[in-house]
């Protein structure tokens, strides 16, 4: 008989992102360490996580299925869509590094100047690489998901009305850890192995 305690829900998250080879934390409950930085509020839909394979497979003679199979590769995604406009999140979507940005503060005037952050984009660049952390939460349940490495594979189109919050959909493509370690570990709270 089904156990309704094993059914987990989202019901809401949080994202995190360091320069890679950040420490991170060693257990589901451990506060997010120095380096990590919070992106804030995201939207409704939650975390999208895909993963995929690509085999090769044996045939052999007078068979009509393979008879052996072997995982070339491995790879997946992690795709969020953020709310809040935030340089970190800026520096992610149009893959420029905070170095290439510059802040102005505000002036008082006349005239009076706002503070202003600019930057350009337009150039070839390799990428925006980072750690990623997500937490999945439900009450005391908690789903961990740290990556060691990531590069932003995908970017939504942004949209700005009077009707929705100008958000910054990302999609993030786990990449090898730098150490040669797992790329992804997961901490899931409440899951027995037996």
């Amino acid at each position: 008989m089904g156990n309704a305690d094993n059914i987990k829900i989202g019901v809401k998250g949080k994202c995190y992102v360091a320069p890679v080879g950040t420490t991170m934390p060693t257990t589901p409950v451990a506060a997010w360490g120095t380096g990590w930085v919070d992106l804030g509020y995201m939207h409704p839909d939650g975390l999208e996580e895909a993963l995929g394979e690509d085999r090769t497979e044996v045939m052999a003679w007078g068979e009509e299925a393979p008879v052996k199979t072997r995982v070339k590769s491995r790879d997946g995604s992690f795709k969020i869509t953020f709310l809040e406009t935030t340089a970190d999140l800026l520096q992610l979507y149009y893959a420029v590094e905070a170095d290439d940005m510059t802040s102005t503060a505000a002036a008082v005037g006349p005239p009076a100047v706002p503070q202003f952050l600019s930057f350009g984009t337009g150039q070839a660049s390799p990428g925006i690489e980072r750690a990623l952390g997500i937490d999945i939460i439900e009450g005391d349940e908690i789903e961990r998901i740290m990556i060691a490495r990531v590069d932003v594979s995908d970017r939504g189109n942004r949209k700005r009305s009077a009707d929705d919050a100008s958000s910054f959909e990302l999609t993030f493509k786990p990449l090898a850890a730098p150490s040669g370690g797992q790329a992804v570990q997961r901490f899931l709270t409440n899951v027995s192995l037996t």
